[in-house]
């Protein structure tokens, strides 16, 4: 028999151990990451980047072309390696390739971020090291530590599953600027202006078809590409996302062959594209003297295959203003071309904007047509005038207007004669040398993407579209292409969306609004 007090010990006793191991029951239900301390190198790398990442935003050289990956330091990922989320979820194959690309997407942002910081950033970095050789050693440990942490990422299947969650891509308009903007009313002047831009456009076009105005016609100063670029490309390997293989040298004759030839109407040393450089105090110039097109080969999807684009960057030192009331003009410009060529190597489309993400303007080849809008009225693709056909050993010619450097005229020539015109990557824009300083460099762009000294003043009107300080130029990957609607320069599923294979049923009732433009 037991006494009162060893019977309270006993129900007390009993209890605890109850609680007790109910609590050991649910522990054993938290995922492993969280109930298993992480080992000491993963701690350590991730302690590292935490560190990393307080100094690059603290002197504010965060690269904005990938987006981060919350949880995941070392990682980035872009709107194509987003859009096979889906696919990998689940597939053994297929996820190690996937987070292959974007341990690659974040390995180059950090080592843009780490040539860009200062001195002192460098030093607190190195703070403690037995080995201190500079610059070197922090994208070293970067690089060592990004190492780490995705091999353990992917041991881990609950980190997997996260990565797959985190690793979506905002769109680069602002709903609450909308909002508040009244866009459902505030749209329908927008939408007048888009009409009269594409008259106007369209009306160019036909015009440039027969003129032959002065004008300095820019030629690629390449080497001739392999007559066999474009076999090797149909039949280059796919790792298990479907996406090609391809090697530098054959990256290099791809956009060496479809290099275009611009021919920019002359009215001042505003027409004249070159090299950018950044002066001391970080604002970016055109050097004119030394012409350039900045250039870099990105992906998109089609029918389910990853298809190859090359794109073609050309800066102005500004468009110059017109007068007092000119929204539009201000300090730099820049014109974008791209070519997507098909699984076969052929060009399936070409497009161009302006490198504020402005006048979005479609050219399809043959076996391409427009689908009808989903919802009238929204911008949708605006093309204004027949795609010229670009035979063997031809190129295209971009015919640009003199200070808006709108794109007027398309063409094809077999021998161009012109100022050659250096090939660039465009990735050099990440970090340049700041002023006459070598050891220092900064990015074109600034942390949110856009470059330093190019907003235009159409800002304080046309933030009721949600799109971010409206005619700036911008970054690759922070390019929204349409003020009515949403659309991105680099959407990997622009081309599904929008277009479809000539052999498809035509669909009727089409009436939207097409093309980007600004209303004036």
């Amino acid at each position: 028999m037991q006494r009162p007090t060893d019977l309270g010990f006993s129900l007390g006793r009993t209890v605890w151990c109850g609680l007790a191991l109910a609590l050991l029951g649910a522990c054993s239900n938290l995922p492993h990451a969280q109930r298993t301390a992480e080992e000491p190198p993963v701690q350590a790398c991730r302690s590292w980047f935490n560190q990393l990442d307080q100094q690059i935003d603290q002197h504010g050289v965060r690269d904005a072309q990938d987006h981060r990956v919350p949880g995941f330091a070392q990682l980035r990922v872009s709107r194509f390696a987003a859009s096979f989320r889906a696919q990998v979820d689940g597939d053994e194959a297929a996820f190690p390739d996937w987070m292959n690309l974007l341990h690659g997407l974040g390995t180059e942002a950090h080592a843009v971020e780490i040539a860009n910081l200062p001195a002192p950033a460098i030093a607190a970095m190195l703070a403690g090291s037995t080995v201190a050789n500079g610059r070197s050693d922090v994208a070293q440990e970067a690089r060592r530590c990004a190492d780490i942490l995705s091999a353990a990422d992917r041991r881990s299947p609950e980190r997997r599953a996260l990565l797959i969650r985190q690793s979506a891509v905002p769109d680069a308009y602002s709903t609450a600027a909308r909002v508040a903007g009244l866009y459902a009313f505030s749209r329908l002047p927008f939408a007048l202006g888009v009409r009269r831009w594409q008259h106007e456009t369209a009306r160019d076009f036909q015009r440039e078809a027969s003129a032959d105005g002065p004008s300095v016609r820019y030629v690629p100063q390449t080497a001739e590409a392999d007559p066999d670029a474009v076999t090797r490309l149909a039949h280059a390997p796919r790792d298990a996302l479907g996406i090609p293989r391809l090697d530098e040298q054959l990256r290099e004759q791809l956009l060496d062959r479809f290099a275009p030839v611009w021919a920019v109407a002359q009215g001042g040393a505003f027409d004249r594209l070159g090299t950018l450089e950044l002066q001391p105090d970080g604002l970016a110039q055109v050097d004119t003297a030394r012409p350039a097109v900045y250039r870099r080969l990105a992906f998109a999807r089609q029918a389910g295959a990853t298809i190859v684009q090359l794109v073609y960057l050309a800066w102005f030192p500004e468009r110059p203003r017109t007068g007092v009331f000119d929204l539009l003009g201000g300090h730099l410009d820049g014109v974008v071309w791209r070519v997507t060529l098909d699984p076969r190597g052929k060009p399936l489309l070409y497009d161009s904007i302006h490198a504020c993400g402005c006048y979005h303007l479609f050219f399809p080849a043959p076996a391409l047509r427009v689908r009808p809008a989903p919802e009238p009225g929204t911008e949708w693709v605006f093309t204004p005038a027949a795609t010229p056909p670009l035979g063997a050993g031809e190129r295209m010619v971009l015919r640009l207007a003199s200070g808006s450097h709108y794109l007027t005229g398309l063409s094809t020539t077999r021998d161009p004669g012109g100022q050659p015109y250096r090939p660039r990557s465009e990735a050099e824009l990440r970090s340049l040398v700041l002023g006459s300083d070598p050891t220092a460099r900064r990015s074109l762009y600034g942390p949110d993407g856009i470059v330093p000294g190019t907003q235009r003043r159409e800002r304080y009107l046309f933030w009721p579209m949600g799109v971010r300080d409206a005619g700036a130029q911008r970054q690759w990957g922070q390019h929204a292409t349409a003020f009515i609607g949403r659309r991105h320069f680099d959407d990997p599923d622009l081309i599904d969306l929008r277009f479809e294979a000539i052999g498809a049923p035509r669909e009727e009732g089409d009436q939207s609004l097409e093309g980007h433009s600004r209303p004036e």
